[in-house]
């Protein structure tokens, strides 16, 4: 299952994306604007959760919206987010980096000015 996390939405800028009046990456761009911000910082989070598993202390410092889209009728939209993460083992010492793009789709609930994101679901790797 792919990684969940919500946002609150400032009204005007709510209002901006669903009347159109501005596009998604613009809209994206606003929300996740300041790099430490607590909306920057869940994003952040979302995507470390994606390296979890692999170990290595994983740490996401930065990201970058590469692609979105919104559809105004049913409030929804997408990005894709591609950043970097760093890994320290500490048992070893070893840093090591790494790239990676995670999509996101996004549903936007105007009753009560929230964001819910949903990341795609995870790669399973067969042992075979």
């Amino acid at each position: 299952m792919g990684e969940k996390f919500s946002l609150s939405l400032e009204d005007e800028l709510l209002h901006r994306l669903i009347s159109g009046e501005i596009e998604a990456a613009d809209f994206l761009s606003a929300l996740f604007c300041e790099r430490g911000s607590r909306n920057y910082w869940m994003m952040c989070e979302g995507l470390v959760a994606y390296h979890n598993k692999e170990g290595g202390s994983p740490e996401v410092k930065a990201f970058e919206v590469s692609d979105s889209g919104f559809n105004t009728e049913s409030r929804t939209g997408y990005c894709k987010c591609k950043f970097g993460i760093h890994f320290h083992y500490t048992c070893s010492d070893v840093h090591n980096d790494a790239t990676d793009t995670i999509r996101w789709d996004f549903k936007v609930d105007e009753g009560s000015g929230t964001i819910h994101f949903i990341g795609e679901e995870p790669w399973v790797r067969d042992a075979e």
